[in-house]
């Protein structure tokens, strides 16, 4: 069977790239670490780890973690949190003056060469952290002094001084007669299908974080909706038919 007919053309780099790790933890029978992966990445990645004997964990620094980095491990290993190898953060700047947003951090981040998947979370509260990659810590002191024009400094802090997100997604549910992107846009926020399809078509709508300009595109299970001027949606369930053959579904809403 061809495994890679279960996913998403757009995905297909993706799978290739996480069955060479899992190929590399089960010819190698050591542990192997991941970057940081989105939900439907880590869907993909259970998927494929569940079709042979090895086992896999996930962390993203602390239990509702959205981004999170993987380890693929045979039956022996001990997981422990240093597997991880996470560097939590904490950005000190003069918030009397600055008001400091989740985009400000990813942009700043991003604007000194940093990849997404070296990145975990961004939490935005009484506090402002992240999650990243621990081999990348010192690069990211050297390079991150300013954050919209203002002096910034960073410290480094345990996992117990992490913040837990206050992003809460609220769950609902719903049928549809499709699986269609602009279906699924206009339930999130009611809507008609066609203003659905304008939100879509403007590139206003990213899936996992990249943006889809296809009407037609499907959604699946742990797809991460962003919609511009809304906020971000997130498919939970997937689930039957009804007897008027709509489809069951189980999403999760995070608007503004």
């Amino acid at each position: 069977m061809n495994i890679y007919q279960h996913f998403r053309n757009e995905e297909i780099e993706v799978v290739k790239h996480l069955e060479s790790l899992i190929e590399r933890a089960d010819s190698q029978y050591t542990p192997v670490l991941t970057h940081f992966l989105d939900p439907r990445q880590q869907f993909i990645l259970t998927t494929l780890v569940n079709r042979i004997e090895l086992n896999v964990s996930f962390n993203g620094g602390h239990e509702n973690a959205e981004r999170k980095r993987a380890l693929v491990y045979p039956d022996y290993h001990i997981v422990s949190a240093e597997d991880f190898e996470l560097s939590f953060i904490e950005i000190k700047y003069a918030d009397k003056f600055v008001t400091l947003s989740h985009r400000n951090i990813l942009g700043a981040l991003m604007s000194i060469g940093f990849k997404r998947d070296l990145l975990g979370d961004i939490i935005v509260g009484d506090k402002v952290q992240f999650v990243i990659a621990r081999h990348l810590r010192d690069f990211v002191f050297q390079n991150v002094t300013k954050l919209k024009g203002s002096s910034v400094t960073l410290k480094e802090i345990t996992l117990a001084e992490m913040q837990r997100s206050t992003d809460v997604f609220k769950s609902h549910q719903s049928t549809v007669s499709s699986l269609r992107l602009d279906n699924i846009v206009a339930l999130m926020i009611n809507k008609s299908r066609s203003i659905a399809q304008k939100h879509i078509e403007s590139e206003h709508v990213k899936v996992n974080h990249v943006v889809i300009d296809k009407t037609s595109f499907y959604v699946e299970t742990n797809d991460l909706i962003s919609i511009k001027g809304f906020g971000r949606g997130k498919i939970e369930v997937i689930g039957d038919r009804t007897k008027k053959d709509k489809i069951r579904i189980t999403y999760g809403t995070m608007f503004k």
